[in-house]
Order: C-alpha cells, then sequence, then structure tokens
C-alpha cells in the first residue's frame, strides 16, 4: 500500500531532506541580483535558478517535461517555495530552536560517507555550488525548521479512530492485495539475438535440466548448479511477486500453474525457463487492522502538512515580503 499526495506548492518535508535546496543570503547581499526580500533578508536570483532545476529534475524523474509555459509556473512555485521556507526558519528562531554545532557536525559527516573521498565531497559541493560553510548554515536552517515541525507542530496533529476507519472504507482500492504467486525458476540465458546454434543449444540444456526434475531430481539442486542468474544461490527462489511484476511469458506461465506444478520450456527475452510455483496467495483485501498503523502515519502526516502550509501562510500575512523584477542573466 502507498498513499500518494498530490503534488503542491509547499512541499516542505522533500526540501528540508533535499541538500541542494536553495540558501539564503543575510541582509547585506546586494538587492540587485536579488528576486524578493523576506523581512529583511533576501533571496539571490542564482539561488531561486538552482530551486527551479531542482523542480525541473524532480519532473523529469517522474517522466514529465517542462516546456516555456511551465516553466513560469515552475518559477512561482520555486520562489513561494524558497518565501516560505526563510518564513518557518524565521519562526523557528523566535521560537528558540536552536542547532549545535554537534548536530550540524553529525550532518555533514552523514553527507561525507556517500563519497569514496574528500575529494569526492568537495567536488559535489563545487558541482551544487555550495560552499561548506554555506553547507553548514544551511543544515542548521533545515535542523531548525524540522525541530519545530517535530515539537511544536506534527504532535498537535491527532487523528481519531473514525477517521482512520473512514479513510479505510472510503478507499478499498488501496487496500486491494492482487493475486500473488512464490515461484523458483531456472533460466539458462539467451539473447534475442543468438545464432540458431546457441539457441538450439541452450534448449536442449534446459530440456536435459526438465527431464532430470520430472525423473525425480531435486529442482532446487539444480537450479543452484546450472540457473544463470543470482537466483541460483537461492535454489531459484524468487519469492512473491504480481502477475504486473514480471514480463508477459513468464507472468501467464506461472500463474497457470498449480503449486508444485512444473512449467515446460519458457522463452522470455532474458532466455529459456523452467518455473515451478511453491505458493499462492489469492486476491484479497488487507484487513484493516493490518493497514491501521500505515492509515494512521498516513492521515497524521497530511495533518502536519496542512498545519504547515496554514503556518506558512500565517506567517506571510504577517511578513514583509517585497518581490524584484528578475535580474538579466
Amino acid at each position: 500500500m502507498v498513499f500518494k499526495r498530490p503534488a503542491k506548492v509547499i512541499l516542505f518535508i522533500f526540501v528540508l531532506l533535499s541538500v541542494s535546496t536553495a540558501l539564503l543570503y543575510s541582509a547585506g547581499s546586494k538587492q540587485k541580483n536579488a528576486v524578493a526580500s523576506v523581512n529583511g533578508v533576501l533571496i539571490p536570483k542564482g539561488f531561486l535558478d538552482r530551486e527551479i532545476r531542482r523542480f525541473e529534475q524532480q519532473a523529469l524523474s517522474q517522466g514529465q517535461t517542462v516546456d516555456e509555459t511551465q516553466r513560469s509556473e515552475l518559477s512561482r512555485q520555486a520562489l513561494d517555495t524558497l518565501i516560505d521556507i526563510e518564513l518557518l526558519y524565521q519562526e523557528s528562531q523566535r521560537r528558540g530552536f536552536d542547532i549545535s554545532e554537534e548536530r550540524i557536525q553529525e550532518q555533514v559527516n552523514g553527507l561525507r560517507t556517500q563519497f569514496a573521498d574528500e575529494q569526492g565531497y568537495a567536488d559535489a559541493l563545487e558541482q551544487i555550488g555550495i560552499s561548506d560553510g554555506e553547507l553548514r548554515s544551511e543544515f542548521r536552517r533545515q535542523l531548525a525548521i524540522q525541530e519545530m515541525i517535530d515539537t511544536d507542530i506534527s504532535p498537535a496533529t491527532t487523528v481519531s479512530e473514525q477517521e482512520s476507519t473512514e479513510f479505510y472504507e472510503s478507499n478499498p482500492a488501496l487496500f486491494f492485495s492482487p493475486e500473488q504467486v512464490r515461484a523458483s525458476h531456472i533460466i539458462i540465458l539467451v539473447s534475442p539475438d543468438a545464432g540458431e546454434e546457441q539457441k538450439s543449444e541452450a534448449r536442449s540444456r534446459i530440456t536435459e535440466i526438465r527431464e532430470r526434475i520430472r525423473a525425480g531430481e531435486d529442482f532446487a539442486e539444480l537450479a543452484n548448479q546450472f540457473s544463470e542468474d543470482g537466483s541460483s544461490a537461492s535454489g531459484g527462489d524468487l519469492g512473491f511477486f504480481q502477475r504486473e511484476q514480471m514480463v508477459k511469458p513468464f507472468a501467464d506461465a506461472a500463474f497457470s500453474l498449480a503449486i508444485g506444478e512444473l512449467s515446460e520450456v519458457v522463452t522470455t527475452q532474458y532466455g529459456l525457463h523452467l518455473i515451478r510455483v511453491t505458493d499462492r496467495k489469492e486476491e484479497s483485501l488487507v484487513p484493516y487492522e493490518q493497514a491501521q498503523l500505515q492509515i494512521f502515519q498516513y492521515l497524521q502526516r497530511e495533518k502536519t502538512m496542512v498545519a504547515i502550509e496554514q503556518l506558512a501562510a500565517e506567517l506571510r500575512g504577517r511578513a514583509e515580503i517585497e518581490e524584484f523584477p528578475l535580474p538579466e542573466g
């Protein structure tokens, strides 16, 4: 079960976890390079550009393209996001959420472990366009806002049993568990463009293995000995899978077999397979008791997001915000 929330302008949690989120200048920056001022804190154009690129990369990762018309809307969303983040940070400071140097260092150390060496870490910062000092400043901002959310905002949201059950009853499709089978296979790899001689040799090998299984030899032992993929180490076991998780010829064969039944030789784009189904789960509705915790967590995240957006809106109403014409270049 995966619950997805429609994309909105203020995707705070995602932004807070993004190292490449834009950094904000202090009030001493040059206004000619800024796109907005939030209670005297300037947002520079370069960081808006970076935030727009992040939005574009997020869209591309979801298979969406961004044309010039959409880029204008994206620019608006990016600027709104940066303004709201700055407002939330200022509010976190007003409430006294100060972050220690030790916690900031933990974040930096965690990031460094993702790179082979210090040079790789330095190169990554240079590519993003962030200095080590700016990165530490950004971690301070992120942690302060997140601590405010965790301490003041999220605990104030509650999800009742009635809300949870109503969500379950109103969204049966989210809790539908499709038919699954558990199967093992033996594969002899054959490229689609292999010659006839190679294909014939592979078919002879898989046919011989099939006859040995039919004669009583152990499927798992033969898979371990002859199968040419990673599942051979576990006797060919592929675990449970849904029909759409496998290529069609493989799925059609697996889902037509009874438990314990051995397939004929199955041809896919990967090669030749023998399949044996070892277990089956019929389609069903996940019981409420099994889904209850996930529903609660989802609804609480939703309510927290709404509370964050409401707080940002209230802060906007009290703030001095000025937007500047985009500078050239």
